[in-house]
């Protein structure tokens, strides 16, 4: 989806065929800096146009959950597959006409290759703004994806089949796209064929691209940027024979989680664990090398530093490494987890360093908030889709559980034409952690809308989470609303375009600026009544310190007087300590001398003889 565009169709469709002339008369190109050169099905010396119809192969795949700017998978090729110095051996299918070998998405504007940022490791077969949903977010009749690996498995092929242009009209697309990709394990070989190209997108700047581009996004080979390709054309990338190109890159692939998402702790909890993957992702072996990670806080100033040397890194391999030093959670605020590879002589510093944010919050409050952003909208205008039809969404995965889902709350920037919106919460126990069961919908009315403000929808009944982490979508309830942005680092990599109208918001893509932007969406939490709670006599907090070393403390507010006694057991359910007391209405600290267990994990049991609850904690002496 897109912002409002307005052009002139006549001079894109005399641009369209001036453009298309331009591919005919030039028939290859390259080398690029590795080697790599092409060759159309124009060229003497070149691949002949020989469309491959896959639908119907045995073993073929139709992918599903294809939308508007979003991409699946991953998917397995079925063989190692050599793309410039390194293997790959799955891959994602982006709506827009590209292959990714990694998770990140690209929309308009494509750029153009090679470009150091943003996406990289990809391949732009025809990476156009094209759409497999209607404007009410329905499937288009005959918009299909399949992907094949031979029985010999040496060749994939990915088809995108009557795949158009999204167009900002009152079906929301027009045109015809048929175009596949061929990835050869016999000669590593990439082709490109296009069947049939009709139509083309009313996005101007960069909205079409075709090439090639390297892990490191600094080597790449384009075909064209701003062309449409004919029909009934092939392209085919030579893998070169031999190759002078030598590369010494170490990379952080991530940061705890292949996301490098953000986390949130809770203070005076469990230690932050810091790990990482680390890849030799040059085309040398390379002897061993340090790897640092720290946790600073928010002047920049170190909390925990650890560093590790790897083992020798032969090309493409990856090594998983837990460092020793762990990070302890004490004062709530907001942290960075730092990763970097320290190798000397890095062809690609910018591949170096990742970085994750951490938010440490005190889950001994009564209401807890998770928000990844800093309350401050950036100014932009807000965010919003043309026609009202799309929204945005966070994943959070609270500190601990069982945890209570109380409100959430989003910062509306402006509402010109005075609609609502929709609040929707999804548990994330789909395929891969992905949007699934829907928790709770909400419409919040035009006339509860505050604008320049946050907005709190509280939910319907509290939502328990007893694993896991939840999805909180909003979407737009008309044109002319938008929600705000907060650019100020760190930025949590866990914000989403929810594709689609109000009613059907179910296509969840990466937001595009996920890695500048968090977007203003926030949710509010308290630990989850059980036991003594469970008709709303008493709420317990968490036990803090936790690890502990001399004491622990459970907080709790009863409505009423009643007799607690409690324990501390192993796991294994042997009794190790108790007490007991009379406590009136209000709220009190339970507390406990714990110095005397040795280190490990324990249970600790408080009943008033009818219910009860239990906490577990550690101690580190």
């Amino acid at each position: 989806m897109k912002k409002t565009v307005t052009i002139l169709m006549m001079s894109l469709m005399l641009a369209l065929w001036v453009n298309t002339a331009t591919v005919i008369a030039q028939t290859t190109g390259g080398p690029d800096a590795y080697g790599y050169i092409w060759r159309d099905s124009n060229d003497p010396n070149g691949p002949a146009y020989n469309w491959i119809d896959i639908a119907n192969a045995p073993g073929a795949v139709q992918v599903s959950g294809m939308g508007d700017d979003n991409i699946r998978g991953p998917y397995a090729i079925g063989f190692p597959f050599r793309y410039y110095w390194y293997d790959v051996t799955t891959f994602r299918i982006g709506s827009n006409g590209y292959l990714g070998f990694t998770s990140t998405a690209v929309a308009h504007p494509f750029p153009t290759i090679p470009f150091p940022t943003g996406i990289q490791n990809w391949l732009a077969v025809m990476a156009t703004d094209l759409t497999f949903t209607d404007i009410a977010n329905a499937p288009i009749p005959g918009a299909e994806v399949w992907y094949w690996t031979n029985p010999a498995n040496d060749t994939l092929i990915v088809s995108w089949i009557n795949v158009p242009f999204w167009i900002q009209n009152t079906v929301g697309y027009a045109g015809t796209n048929t175009f596949q990709v061929i990835l050869s394990g016999a000669d590593s070989s990439i082709t490109y064929q296009y069947q049939n190209q009709s139509g083309a997108s009313n996005n101007t700047g960069s909205y079409c691209t075709i090439g090639i581009e390297n892990i490191s996004g600094n080597v790449g080979l384009q075909h064209s940027n701003n062309i449409y390709p004919p029909s009934s054309y092939a392209i085919k990338f030579y893998y070169p024979s031999a190759t002078t190109f030598q590369v010494n890159d170490a990379s952080t692939v991530y940061n705890n989680n292949e996301t490098t998402g953000g986390r949130f702790l809770s203070a005076n909890g469990s230690p932050y664990v810091m790990t990482a993957q680390i890849r030799n992702s040059g085309n040398q072996p390379l002897a061993s090398f340090n790897v640092n990670s720290r946790v600073v806080n928010a002047l920049n100033q170190n909390q925990i530093t650890s560093t590790v040397a790897t083992n020798a890194l032969n090309p493409g391999d990856i090594q998983d490494i837990t460092f020793p030093d762990v990070y302890q959670p004490v004062t709530p605020g907001t942290y960075r987890h730092i990763n970097n590879t320290q190798l000397l002589g890095d062809a690609t510093p910018s591949n170096n360093e990742k970085q994750l944010e951490l938010q440490v919050v005190d889950t001994t409050q009564a209401s807890i908030l998770l928000s990844f952003d800093n309350g401050t909208d950036s100014g932009l205008g807000g965010l919003s889709w043309s026609g009202g039809n799309g929204g945005a969404g966070m994943h959070f995965i609270p500190p601990f559980h069982p945890s209570d889902i109380m409100s959430v709350r989003v910062y509306i920037v402006g509402n010109v034409n005075l609609v609502g919106f929709y609040i929707y919460v999804l548990a994330d126990d789909g395929i891969d952690g992905a949007p699934g069961t829907l928790l709770d919908s909400i419409f919040v009315p035009p006339v509860n809308v505050v604008q320049g403000a946050w907005n709190v929808v509280p939910m319907t009944v509290p939502i328990t989470l007893n694993s896991g982490g939840f999805y909180v979508g909003w979407m737009m309830g008309g044109d002319g609303i938008t929600l705000g942005q907060n650019q100020l680092a760190p930025i949590s990599n866990r914000t989403f375009e929810v594709l689609g109208n109000a009613t059907n918001p179910l296509a969840w893509a990466d937001y595009r600026y996920r890695e500048l932007e968090d977007l203003m969406i926030n949710a509010t939490i308290r630990s989850t009544p059980v036991g003594l709670n469970e008709n709303d006599n008493a709420y317990f907090g968490q036990i803090y310190p936790n690890p502990a070393a001399g004491s622990v403390t459970v907080p709790f507010n009863l409505t009423k007087s009643a007799d607690l006694s409690w324990k501390i057991t192993d796991l294994g359910g042997k009794l190790l300590l108790k007490g007991a007391g009379s406590y009136q209405s209000g709220e009190h600290n339970l507390r406990m001398d714990v110095s005397s267990l040795s280190n490990g994990l324990y249970l600790m049991n408080i009943t008033d003889g009818d219910s009860s609850i239990t906490r577990k904690f550690s101690v580190v002496e």
